[in-house]
């Protein structure tokens, strides 16, 4: 816990308070071509990149398609960084995590109640291009995301939960241009959660909510029933950080979180 304590400390230097309660993450001393150091990569190429006068954390998909046994490494790497220890549970989840990358934010030990926000912008991907937030994640390695999907063209909440994702609830249409930044932002107060695009809503959920049916009417898998998934389960308590899928290549950037 010393290591997740000091790792905790370094990051708040380079984490300017916006106000008493916001947080925005300061991308200004970051290295160029260089892993971030305001978040710590868990899975995916995650590097900070130039964007004209701007720089930005890019998570590039093209190294995940070229090697996919590097996410297991990185990923114990990651767990020993922030937890003291590569957790068993979380390395059994590795094959299955390997699959989203994730770069969690340094700094902030447990999110539960309040607001993260960025901007984002896709600049490509074969099989995906997505930009997500991820949150309430447990030291088992299950999570929620909430993620925008050029691919599918919606808003969506996944929760990872025993090695596998599975889909919990599905937001707006929306078909945004792939050439521009947007920003995504979620809040959650309690079991209230919602999701924005540009400043409008696009999902309203209830967290601890029974599953709907699944497609043609068939029941709901039973891990996605809060009973069976702690994760699904409010309140929210776990790391929260950045989200992509597979070969995503992602530009964020003006990432802020506003703990309530």
């Amino acid at each position: 816990m010393n290591r997740v304590l000091a790792t905790a400390l370094a990051a708040t230097a380079i984490i300017a308070a916006v106000s008493a309660a916001d947080l925005k993450v300061d991308l200004s001393k970051e290295t160029v071509g260089q892993p971030p150091t305001t978040f710590t990569p868990m899975i995916g190429t995650w590097i900070v990149a130039q964007d004209g006068g701007d720089k930005v954390i890019m998570v590039d998909g093209r190294p995940w398609v070229a090697s996919k046994d590097n996410p297991t490494r990185l990923l114990i790497e990651g767990a020993r960084k922030l937890y003291g220890t590569s957790n068993e549970e979380l390395m059994d989840n590795a094959k299955q995590f390997a699959y989203y990358p994730v770069a969690i934010l340094n700094g902030v030990k447990d999110f539960s109640n309040g607001s993260m926000s960025f901007k984002f912008k896709i600049m490509g991907g074969e099989a995906d291009r997505t930009a997500g937030i991820v949150f309430n994640v447990k030291p088992n390695g299950d999570w929620l995301a909430i993620r925008y999907s050029h691919t599918d063209g919606d808003v969506a909440l996944w929760a990872f939960h025993k090695g596998i994702r599975r889909r919990v609830f599905g937001g707006q249409k929306l078909a945004l241009d792939r050439n521009a930044w947007h920003e995504l932002k979620m809040t959650v107060d309690g079991a209230d959660f919602k999701t924005y695009v540009d400043g409008a809503v696009a999902m309203e959920y209830t967290l601890g909510s029974a599953p709907r049916p699944g497609r043609n009417g068939a029941a709901p898998h039973e891990d996605l029933f809060p009973a069976n998934n702690a994760v699904l389960r409010p309140p929210v308590s776990g790391r929260i950080g950045l989200w992509a899928k597979t070969d995503s290549s992602t530009y964020f950037k003006d990432v802020v979180v506003s703990p309530k």
